[in-house]
């Protein structure tokens, strides 16, 4: 009997150590999907042109000519899969949900809220990955 209690102490402090060997890995985060540079699937479109998702923080430019508008970055919160974002852009507040379709491809869907009393519009657009962050 205390042969066999030896044997499974010796078993287990080799799994200790052997545990305690093997490299630590961090589960994905919910959001490290997003992360990268997004274009707008419609090159045309008069609307956000292109999203860049990065840790905690969302970029985005907007159709102006004769370059697109640059709205800076905002950071985002997730709430069941999909990242949540607020822009004050003074003559306007939008409110934004970025999620992932099952294509892979990100959607948008803003609500625009206008403060010069013009009322709301929605919008959604579809983007694709034009490149995925390191």
């Amino acid at each position: 009997m205390r042969r066999l209690v030896l044997v499974l102490a010796l078993v287990a402090a080799a799994a200790l150590v052997l545990v305690g060997c093997m490299p630590i890995v961090a589960p994905p985060s919910a959001d490290e999907a997003f992360w990268g540079v997004w274009v707008n699937e419609d090159p045309d479109t008069g609307g956000i042109t292109r999203v860049e998702v990065a840790p905690w923080t969302v970029h985005m430019w907007g159709a102006c000519t004769p370059t697109d508008c640059d709205w800076g970055e905002t950071i985002y919160s997730i709430h069941q899969d999909q990242l949540h974002v607020v822009w004050d852009q003074g003559f306007v507040v939008r409110v934004q949900e970025l999620a992932l379709l099952p294509d892979g491809a990100l959607q948008v869907d803003t609500v625009s809220h206008y403060t010069d009393g013009a009322g709301t519009a929605t919008e959604t657009d579809t983007f694709v990955r034009e490149t995925a962050m390191p």
